[in-house]
């Protein structure tokens, strides 16, 4: 029994799809405005076809203004409030941050394909910020991209490892 049992690991391990890390380091600026507010900041995962599937970070103070940052609400945030619990933290200082993500969900590694890697930042009484990136998982190549925020962002630096 145990000669089958690792004759069969041997043979699927080859197949079994291994999650790609990411790392998303983003900026939020300093600001010269009073009253200032900590932007609520939203990380996701969006099919090409615009359907969220994944939510990647929640940064925020009070569930009563998630629905603030609009992309993601309409994406992911409505459609499931329970899904987000284990991404959802406190809002930040301006500063450099660093997320890391695994490519996985509840459900396993995300099927391979591509997507667009999606964030929004939106701040009372202040400007909000959308940014949307192309990515391929499961291709086994690195890949990294820099992004430009507005307002809301400063630089995003995008890195995909398999």
């Amino acid at each position: 029994m145990k000669i089958y049992l690792s004759t069969i690991l041997f043979i699927l391990l080859p197949l079994i799809v291994q999650a790609e890390q990411l790392e998303i380091e983003l900026t939020i600026p300093s600001l010269e405005v009073d009253p200032y507010h900590r932007p609520y900041v939203a990380l996701w995962l969006e099919t090409t076809d615009r359907q969220g599937i994944q939510t990647i970070a929640i940064w925020h103070e009070k569930n009563d203004w998630l629905k603030d940052l609009r992309q993601w609400w309409r994406k992911a945030g409505r459609k499931n409030p329970h899904a987000y619990d284990a991404v959802t933290g406190p809002t930040r200082k301006p500063g450099h941050y660093k997320i890391q993500w695994n490519s996985t969900n509840d459900q396993g590694n995300i099927p391979e394909g591509e997507y667009f890697l999606c964030l929004e930042a939106a701040r009372e009484a202040g400007g909000r910020d959308f940014l949307r990136q192309k990515i391929t998982l499961g291709n086994g190549v690195s890949q990294t991209y820099t992004l430009n925020g507005n307002i809301e962002f400063g630089t995003i630096n995008i890195a995909i490892h398999p």
